[in-house]
């Protein structure tokens, strides 16, 4: 049955108005929710890579070199299906659809693209003061570009990410800081990471839950 907006009085069209509205709050909020799924997800490789670094001193660019790649890999997987549930999820609504091809593949060439000036150009300039320094920076390059190219990535295809932009704002903040440090700069860098997507996840979450409101 087909209902026509001239069929409907004033109280018909604030009720379809009101769930409509309700619909795409529950759009929004799952959205959010998958978002932050995708961000929990890296906290967790993090967290992987810091207790494997006890067992790989002398050789944190070989491990980095190796497991990021397949850290950033795997995040696909994630991403991936986040997007095509979402994507279904609004087609189902008779929302509007993302292209999750060419979102996937710019998002894709962002981490592609930090990841190469993060773990291979930056650690041969040696703009730190030693090794572990310039690791440090590197690693706050490959992160801030990453997450940076995401944002662009996602505002191109109309989806708003503003709770991403802790991420990356606070990897390039920290950059002129491990610069001149000479010890712990690797460990101080990754707690930064760690602050900046722990920030994200709640504004996603904290988002979501206001738009289930």
């Amino acid at each position: 049955m087909v209902i026509k907006m001239k069929d409907l009085n004033g109280d018909d069209v604030r009720a379809l108005k009101s769930m409509l509205e309700r619909i795409e709050g529950k759009i929004i909020a799952a959205e959010k929710m998958y978002d932050a799924m995708y961000f929990a997800y890296w906290l967790i490789a993090m967290v992987g890579y810091y207790l494997l670094m006890p067992f790989f001193q002398g050789y944190l660019l070989m491990l980095s070199a190796v497991y990021w790649p397949i850290a950033v890999v795997l995040s696909f997987t994630v991403g991936a299906r986040t997007t095509r549930m979402m994507r279904n999820m609004r087609e189902s609504n008779g929302g509007h659809a993302i292209n999750s091809r060419v979102l996937g593949f710019m998002i894709l060439a962002s981490w592609l693209l930090g990841a190469f000036i993060g773990w291979f150009i930056i650690p041969s300039l040696h703009f730190g003061v030693n090794d572990e320094s310039s690791l440090a920076v590197g690693f706050l390059s490959f992160i801030g570009i990453s997450i940076l190219g995401m944002w662009l990535s996602n505002e191109v295809c109309k989806v708003k990410s503003r709770e991403m932009i802790p991420s990356f704002l606070l990897a390039f903040l920290g950059v002129p800081v491990v610069i001149g440090m000479t010890t712990w700069s690797m460990s101080w860098a990754g707690f930064l990471v760690a602050m900046g997507f722990s920030i994200t996840v709640f504004l996603y979450l904290y988002n979501a839950f206001r738009n289930l409101g």
